[in-house]
């Protein structure tokens, strides 16, 4: 095992960045590199110069940026996205930011304007009025009267991504229901690139494996067939899982999503509350995050992390 001391001396010619601050450890050796994530025992950091993480222990750190570190972290490591303490970990060891909106800014009174990389149905589907509004640091959507489809909020992200951490707040009335979805409109062999997704109401989550299912060639083509009900019926009864929840309703939630492999696990206020393995949650090239809002939801603070495949190295004495 390498001594801390050998570990921070090699990490010091490391480049400073706007991002990046100077670590000491117990000894006074310093370093140059950028705060990624913390857990209660440890601190992950990147080094400037070629993006390598590394995991320290807490303890090996100097008290100044222990107190720094705690500054910073809360639940799950992050104040503004609490995560499970598990997932946090995972974030840690091998996320990276993808994207992330607090919502807080200013938007057009007239017309659907969330800001670049994000696109709404409002045009196409509702006769152009506007549905969506920042309100106060929020996202409001509220379906108008003249719209035939539910409202979809899409980003479409830099990259493509494959395991992911998705993290939102989220407030609902009752009857109300929103809808995380994660779609690739490259990927023609689904119906409008639909791949899975995670819907919720106050008194009911599922998890859909939309690839292999509703919105999959074996499921959408012959949706109207009705010698192909009971077989549809079957297809989507194996593609997904429904889970009974008791939410608070006109309350702040935190909610959480971790797509790992083939699994999808959701969390709502730090507690896992379903989890199902199906092969669409796998789809390696997920390019779209989708807001879908049939009536009325309110969230906030989204941000989501593209998981890398091998753990970082860890780094202890």
């Amino acid at each position: 095992m390498r001594p801390l001391l050998f570990i921070l001396a090699s990490l010091a010619l490391a480049l400073t960045t706007a991002s990046a601050r100077t670590w000491t450890s117990n000894d006074g050796t310093t370093l140059e590199a950028e705060f990624i994530a913390a857990n209660d025992t440890a601190v992950t950091i990147r080094r400037a110069s070629d993006g390598r993480r590394f995991t320290l222990p807490l303890e090996k750190i100097s008290q100044a940026d222990r107190d720094w570190v705690a500054a910073q972290s809360g639940s799950g490591g992050d104040t503004a996205h609490p995560l499970p303490k598990e997932i946090a970990v995972r974030v840690a060891e091998r996320g990276t930011v993808l994207f992330a909106d607090d919502f807080d800014r200013e938007d057009s009174a007239e017309v659907d304007d969330l800001g670049e990389n994000w696109t709404t149905n409002s045009k196409s589907r509702a006769q152009g009025e506007k549905q969506n509004d920042l309100v106060d640091g929020t996202l409001v959507m509220t379906i108008s009267p003249k719209a035939d489809h539910a409202i979809s909020v899409v980003h479409n992200t830099a990259e493509p991504y494959n395991d992911a951490v998705t993290y939102v707040k989220m407030k609902l009335e009752e009857g109300e229901q929103l809808k995380l979805a994660f779609n690739d409109r490259s990927y023609e062999p689904v119906h409008a690139g639909h791949i899975n997704g995670v819907t919720i109401n106050p008194s009911r989550i599922t998890l859909d494996d939309e690839r292999e299912g509703r919105f999959g060639p074996k499921v959408y083509p012959f949706k109207e067939d009705p010698s192909k009900k009971a077989e549809i019926a079957e297809i989507i009864a194996a593609t997904s899982k429904s889970v009974d929840l008791d939410l608070e309703t006109g309350e702040w939630h935190d909610v959480v999503t971790v797509h790992d492999g083939g699994v999808l696990t959701a969390y709502i206020d730090g507690k896992e509350v379903a989890s199902f393995e199906s092969p669409g949650f796998g789809h390696e090239t997920k390019r779209q995050f989708v807001f879908a809002v049939p009536k009325r939801a309110v969230v906030d603070d989204l941000k989501i992390w593209s998981l890398r495949a091998n753990v970082a190295a860890s780094v202890s004495e």
